[in-house]
């Protein structure tokens, strides 16, 4: 191979490396924290049946929303219908029957009913299990009738947040990816580009 060949697959190559992909797109979706600011926990006696029950009523779900239990000594299962409503099952995606001091989040990636219980069997007897309904798109903004259809909107924040119900705070788990407009993205984005250029300027000469 001449020489010159060869220092043009040598910059080719070293360009393919420096150049960013898009594989890292912001996740969509919001994300809750299950029972507001105290999380995941065997509900009061009194309120067992309604506890979670009345705060799921609250919030609208949707695909590619997710939710996140938080709790102490304790563990949260995805389970069957069966599952939620009989209180038999203590292993299924998620912590499984350990009970232990943590976190768990749940992505919504499917339209429907979505069950969820702690393995614990007497904590589900007691109250602590969750049904939600996902809904698969959010609607568009009604048009009024005097005015032309309009085209569907994005996602936008259309459900009033609470401050039980609003999205957990906090930083982001590791499955999700955090960039904000104008942030170190861009700046990297224009730094790569840059050096880029540069090489293949030296290439050339």
């Amino acid at each position: 191979m001449a020489p010159a060949a060869a220092s043009l697959v040598i910059c080719l190559s070293v360009l393919v490396f420096l150049c960013p992909t898009s594989s890292a797109a912001a996740p969509l979706g919001k994300r809750y924290r299950v029972g507001g600011p105290e999380g995941w926990r065997v509900p009061p006696q009194q309120d067992k049946e309604k506890f979670y029950v009345k705060w799921a009523s609250a919030i609208t779900f949707f695909v590619e929303d997710s939710i996140e239990f938080v709790y102490k000594n304790d563990s949260v299962i995805k389970v069957s219908k069966a599952g939620y409503y009989h209180c038999n099952e203590t292993a299924g995606v998620g912590t499984g029957a350990v009970p232990r001091d943590g976190s768990t989040l749940f992505l919504l990636d499917a339209p429907g009913f979505a069950y969820f219980a702690s393995a614990d069997i007497g904590h589900c007897n007691a109250g602590e299990r969750l049904i939600i309904n996902v809904l698969a798109a959010e609607p568009p903004a009604p048009a009024s009738a005097s005015s032309p259809a309009q085209a569907p909107k994005a996602r936008s924040s259309s459900r009033p947040p609470t401050s039980s119900f609003a999205p957990a705070p906090g930083p982001a788990p590791s499955m999700e990816y955090s960039s904000a407009a104008g942030g170190p993205v861009v700046a990297s984005l224009a730094l790569a580009m840059a050096l880029a250029a540069a090489l293949v300027m030296a290439c050339f000469i």
